[in-house]
């Protein structure tokens, strides 16, 4: 790496900054001016241009930093690649521009090129392609990016170099997803290899979320941001929502039965999804770390026995209304549940909207109706954090074992994310959510809690090597019958799901890296 004789400011921060200002005209403060409610860092590009930039004197000389980026579209969302390749050229549109003149900076501050090879590969697929290359030996790539499980099953195998420790890198900034990191680690975090932050922003975009009708509530309590309240004061937990959910129930037809005319609390396309975000947001304990380096299944106590019984009250509510995956479901034959319960929601006939994404939130453009955004609930005002979940196939890094320029690929990396964070996610939030980026503004604060707690990496990365103990097998197979005999369901699973974790581990503990 050659270091830049004079410091050079970077001639994209006027347009950043401008592009971040230009809808906002005529406001006291723009949203540059402004933090996000749960994140440090400042979004004002004037103020960081005061600071010294760590990399200011770099130069890696126009040195190509090649990146293997997804296509495939993700259901429900589309795809993120608009937003990490971003367009070739400026569109007009503020939020794919903000990915465009990101990649500009990032390469004007250290003097690389991004150069983007797209696949179009699904979660069934990705792997088998990456491996090939890999095993081959080819350096055709600097950073990889896909679906997490199948990329956390190629890390067992010591196809990606190990990241704990990168130069550059500073996990602890609120741009990087340090906790959702840390639980795919199988030594306690010696060894890491999955990257998720900001520049990885399908993380955010797949991460569940509640929506709401704001007009019903206020209907029903006289306040549509009573929720955010109790978010906010950390008493927004299950026995709160299936409170909600009761009362969100009419018999609009009189007929006095549960039909698809009627108004429900919640409306859930099926039970076996809808029902991941709720086990990830209780914040089991799934496993612990032994002190000879194994890691044993932790699973079988009272908050796991006491989940179960909770979810069984929470699906099978009165107010609640499911579609075609019970046999006495709301929608019961229907060949489109998901868009059965979604057209429910959009037409002012259910509070709750289940199994849906931050980054779905387009689909509730035509909806006439006021739609807010929240976290899960906790499980009980006990626990500290509201933890959301993202989608087993959500879209993350990997720097690949072939990898020749690991220190160029590690400084790219935290500039991306530090640049994202400042730019990406304001225009964001600010377009594709339709919230704005303020303090002070309860979507935006939602939005940024789901943001920092983003957890539940572990179940969602291993599961499907461990008998999915974590969740299908533990709760949705129990779940979908009405059951809550948790203990003896357990029992009978653990001894298999041990056997599988003990290897994982074993294979994990044997990399040479």
């Amino acid at each position: 790496m050659h270091r830049k004789s004079t410091f050079r400011k970077s001639s994209l921060a006027l347009a950043l900054f401008l592009m971040m200002t230009a809808s906002s005209c005529g406001e006291a403060k723009t949203e540059a001016d402004e933090t996000t409610a749960g994140n440090s860092s400042e979004t004002n590009v004037d103020s960081a241009d005061e600071e010294i930039d760590p990399f200011a004197d770099f130069d890696y000389g126009g040195e190509e930093i090649r990146i293997w980026t997804s296509i495939n579209a993700a259901s429900g969302i589309g795809n993120s690649n608009y937003l990490i390749e971003g367009p070739e050229e400026e569109t007009g549109d503020l939020v794919s521009d903000s990915a465009y003149l990101r990649n500009r900076s990032v390469e004007e501050i250290l003097n690389v090129k991004l150069v983007f090879t797209e696949l179009d590969n699904d979660y069934t697929t990705c792997a088998g392609t990456i491996n090939k290359i890999i095993l081959a030996g080819d350096d055709l790539y600097d950073i990889i990016i896909n679906d997490l499980f199948p990329l956390a099953g190629l890390s067992l195998e010591g196809s990606f170099l190990n990241v704990a420790d990168a130069p550059y890198i500073d996990y602890s900034q609120s741009y990087w997803y340090e906790n959702y990191m840390s639980q795919l680690s199988l030594d306690g975090g010696e060894h890491q290899y999955i990257l998720a932050g900001d520049f990885f922003i399908d993380v955010l975009r797949s991460a569940h979320a509640l929506y709401f009708n704001k007009d019903l509530l206020t209907d029903t309590y006289g306040d549509g941001d009573i929720i955010y309240k109790e978010v906010l004061d950390g008493s927004w937990t299950y026995d709160s929502f299936l409170k909600y959910i009761e009362d969100g129930y009419r018999d609009l037809n009189g007929n006095n039965l549960r039909d698809s005319e009627d108004q429900y609390g919640l409306a859930v396309m099926q039970v076996w999804g809808p029902s991941i975000p709720f086990i990830v947001s209780a914040d089991l304990k799934y496993v612990e770390l032994n002190s000879d380096g194994s890691l044993k299944l932790a699973m079988n106590n009272e908050r796991s026995i006491s989940l179960l019984e909770k979810l069984n009250e929470i699906f099978y509510s009165t107010g609640t209304g499911i579609g075609a995956d019970v046999s006495d479901g709301l929608f019961f034959g229907s060949a489109d549940p998901d868009g059965d319960t979604t057209n429910l929601f959009k037409s002012g006939r259910a509070l709750f909207l289940g199994y849906n994404r931050l980054g779905s939130f387009d689909d509730m453009r035509d909806m006439t109706d006021e739609v807010g955004i929240l976290p899960y609930p906790k499980f009980d005002e006990a626990q500290e954090n509201y933890i959301s979940s993202s989608h087993d196939t959500t879209e993350i890094g990997v720097i690949p074992i072939t990898n020749t320029k690991f220190e160029t690929t590690c400084a790219v990396l935290e500039v991306l994310n530090r640049e994202t964070q400042k730019y990406v996610l304001p225009a964001y939030y600010e377009t594709g959510l339709k919230v704005k980026y303020t303090r002070d503004d309860y979507s935006a604060q939602m939005i940024d809690i789901i943001h920092d707690n983003i957890g539940g990496s572990f179940a969602l990365a291993y599961s499907n090597s461990c008998s999915d103990i974590f969740m299908k097998s533990s709760f949705y197979n129990l779940l979908i019958e009405k059951r809550t005999d948790f203990v003896s369901n357990y029992t009978a699973l653990e001894s298999a799901a041990q056997a599988q974790i003990d290897k994982m581990v074993e294979s994990f503990n044997s990399i040479d890296q």
